[in-house]
């Protein structure tokens, strides 16, 4: 094995990346990889990989292709690729729990926003699992998946509102998003569909939705509410309701960091937490905790990337907030409940989860993602977040 011999098979395959990696152990190593004697998918790492064995010591290379980097995969410094190539010496073929990752340049493959003239417009990535799937009726493509082709499938079988891509290759199909489903990152739906390379096509227990509305509409909730709130608090409103425990919890401002002239806060369901911020109001906007013991006490919005929680600073001088918030309605609940919490325009992409690096501490996070330093995808619940007034 060389890098050149590498290039060309992930060249020849039509992948942007090849990675040359050396694994001492022929079984389970990093990155959730699971090696195996033929080119397989495989989740959060690369979409096919080659086995290759040194005739002089027995040592095993891979050869992996992908035209993304997957999560959780992260840089490493160069000096970690430390293994000779067996075909060539010389070079570098990464080492155990390390690759050495080569680009081609060429435009890497994306999730297609609309399909057939914005009648089927991305939803987002949503987990999927086997015995409880997102969506529920299957249907084959000889021809390949591809977000035309599934939309395409699903209208045409049974004028299915909902047409989801998976793991590379599979197309699914339903009336509804099914529960006990969460919305993601769309990072989390990176694997690159085998009938082009210049889609992605969800991933392992990832499935990416379009939905269907004959006008192009988005559906769910037209516009915001109201962008100006006054004096409301929160409740966090469990999606899948749990066996032990209440369907809704309070939520809070709870001090996470003070450094001189700085405050920093986090929204949260912790039930043992003191909180200077129980109460907040909506200004062009913004979102701004408000705090009845300190009125001067004033805090405002940073905007969360996906995986973060919705994060809070209060500081001298004043951060003027971050303007992506409004009010909702809840298309999903009965007619009259509390409207619901929106960012970016999404009212389903909060979660509560538990953060590992703080006594299990339940916050709230947007868009959670695979791989996240401080909050496991296993230990998070989707939730509404209901605005209550008075």
């Amino acid at each position: 094995m060389t890098i050149e011999s590498c290039i060309s098979f992930c060249d020849g395959q039509g992948f942007n990346y090849a990675g040359a990696e050396f694994s001492s152990m022929d079984a389970l190593f990093s990155l959730d990889r699971v090696i195996q004697f033929s080119p397989i998918p495989v989740r959060g790492t690369t979409t096919i990989s080659e086995r290759f064995v040194s005739e002089s010591d027995q040592s095993v290379y891979w050869n992996h292709c992908d035209s993304t980097i997957q999560v959780p995969g992260q840089p490493a410094a160069l000096s970690d690729c430390n293994f000779g190539c067996s075909g060539n010496s010389t070079e570098s073929c990464g080492s155990s729990g390390r690759m050495n990752l080569l680009y081609n340049g060429k435009p890497g493959p994306s999730l297609v926003p609309s399909v057939a003239d914005g009648s089927w417009l991305l939803q987002g990535c949503y987990t999927d699992i086997i015995n409880q799937r997102t969506l529920d009726v299957p249907v084959n493509i000889p021809s390949g998946v591809t977000a035309e082709s599934c939309t395409a499938a699903c209208q045409s079988l049974g004028g299915y509102t909902y047409a989801g891509m998976e793991n590379g290759v599979e197309c699914w199909c339903d009336n509804t998003i099914n529960p006990p489903t969460q919305h993601v990152s769309d990072n989390d739906c990176r694997m690159v569909c085998s009938a082009s390379h210049s889609q992605y096509c969800g991933n392992q227990n990832r499935i990416a939705v379009y939905r269907f509305t004959e006008s192009g509409d988005p559906g769910g909730p037209k516009a915001c509410l109201s962008t100006d709130v006054a004096n409301f608090t929160l409740r966090a409103a469990y999606k899948n309701t749990p066996t032990n425990g209440p369907a809704s919890v309070p939520l809070k401002i709870v001090l996470t960091e003070l450094v001189p002239n700085i405050v920093w806060g986090v929204l949260s369901a912790c039930s043992t937490c003191c909180s200077e911020w129980p109460y907040f109001s909506l200004q062009n906007s913004v979102f701004f905790p408000q705090s009845p013991s300190n009125p001067t006490l004033h805090a405002s919005s940073i905007g969360p990337g996906d995986g973060e929680s919705l994060s809070f600073v209060s500081s001298n001088p004043a951060f003027p907030g971050t303007q992506s918030y409004c009010t909702m309605e809840d298309t999903s609940a009965a007619v009259g409940s509390p409207a619901v919490l929106a960012f970016g325009g999404k009212t389903d992409a909060f979660s509560l989860c538990r953060n590992s690096t703080a006594n299990d501490r339940l916050d709230v996070v947007f868009s959670p993602v695979t791989g996240h330093p401080h909050y496991s995808l296993d230990n998070c619940s989707p939730v509404t977040i209901q605005v209550i007034i008075g």
